[in-house]
């Protein structure tokens, strides 16, 4: 009975924020489009307290429908109400600790985009793509994100129990987490016979040097070709990708921000061009963030191929706007745009050349680093992203 309204109060929310949306849009509306819209809303909330099979709270109805506004923007979006704030403040001004999962909602469900490189999310075998079902034992399938993202953070060195949805094989997997401090593993090079494979698991102040020093000792042994793997690289600050990007494409502009009012200036490259060998960028579903602003730049800059899957889209910049209720909405302000003017907050990247993962065959027989290293070597290319 509870899934089921938590379930209502999300189709209420969801139902009232998207013909909320739809009215607005329409101008042959006679009223004010805002007026009109919220008046939808009344009507959604009237009939839902008069004629729904139980009584429900009016209090709660609103909830829901804070949560579908903040849905229908964007998986990242999301809106903690005033009565909670000061709670959810608190919790993050205490130095909580996540188990090292990024997460996003949509359709009403928490899912994991990916594990953090290093954490005990990736050690205790979380999954890109796994549905949150309990954490602890308490069901927050149709709760809002800030309440699943809360649940998960405690004091540094506690656990916490988590039953997921797996896709793919359709089973529920239970693991134990530990709330822990991680860092990354460091950038790493191998090398495939004639080709230099850069493995990047998250972007920080090392990023640059090692690709320098990859492209550096590619150059000493007469090797032209590099494969950059990116991925389940989410991790990192996004004002990492312009010099890891220079190693690749030179001086200048790496990303643009496209924003309504935020003012937000343009990621720069400062340094000269180093490697001018021929390029595949790795990608997959969990590349997010820096790794997305990197694998533009040097897709647009320096004539990169992209081998793999559709990246997060999560190379967005979001800022917490307090609402006049009280509430706080941490809201998506900006989007970066590669040099080419491609969006890719909430787009993602497309491949160049899209590789079909079914389950559990990536481990035993990696079919995009495979196509990866026939395209570095001179392939050509099946067939180009939509």
């Amino acid at each position: 009975m509870r899934s089921n309204r938590s379930r209502l109060l999300f189709v209420v929310g969801s139902v009232a924020a998207l013909m909320s949306i739809r009215a607005v849009s329409n101008p042959s509306s006679r009223r004010d489009p805002a007026t009109r819209a919220l008046a939808i809303f009344s009507d959604v909330l009237s009939l839902t307290r008069q004629n729904y099979v139980e009584p429900v709270e009016t209090r709660a109805l609103l909830q829901g429908s804070y949560d579908g506004m903040s849905d229908a923007l964007d998986a990242f979006s999301y809106y903690v109400p005033a009565s909670e704030r000061s709670a959810y403040r608190a919790q993050e001004g205490a130095g909580a600790i996540s188990p090292g999962i990024v997460l996003a909602r949509r359709g009403g469900l928490s899912y994991v985009v990916a594990p953090l490189p290093g954490s005990p999310a990736e050690k205790a075998g979380v999954k890109s793509g796994d549905l949150i079902d309990t954490i602890d034992g308490k069901q927050v399938r149709n709760s809002p994100l800030w309440k699943v993202k809360a649940a998960l953070e405690g004091p540094e060195g506690t656990h916490v129990e988590l039953l997921m949805f797996r896709g793919g094989d359709e089973r529920r997997v239970k693991v134990q987490l530990t709330r822990a401090r991680f860092q990354a593993p460091a950038p790493s090079t191998r090398w495939e016979r004639d080709v230099a494979i850069v493995r990047i698991p998250a972007f920080s102040e090392e990023t640059a040097a090692a690709l320098r020093q990859a492209a550096e000792e590619a150059s000493r042994r007469s090797i032209t070709r590099m494969i950059v793997d990116l991925r389940g690289t989410i991790g990192g600050e996004i004002a990492q990708a312009a010099p890891a990007a220079a190693v690749f494409t030179g001086k200048g502009t790496v990303a643009k921000v496209v924003s309504r009012r935020a003012v937000i200036a343009p990621l720069e490259a400062g340094t000269e061009r180093i490697w001018k060998g021929r390029t595949v960028i790795l990608t997959d579903d969990a590349t997010g963030g820096p790794a997305e602003v990197f694998a533009a730049a040097v897709h647009d800059r320096a004539d990169g191929t992209t081998v793999g899957e559709t990246t997060v889209g999560m190379a967005i910049v979001q800022r917490p706007v307090p609402t006049e209720a009280g509430g706080i909405l941490y809201m998506t302000v900006g989007r970066y745009v590669s040099p080419s003017g491609a969006v890719l907050g909430g787009r993602g990247l497309n491949p160049d050349e899209r590789v079909l993962v079914f389950p559990g065959e990536s481990d035993a027989k990696d079919p995009i680093l495979t196509r990866g290293l026939e395209v570095v070597r001179g392939a050509s290319l099946s067939r180009h992203a939509a």
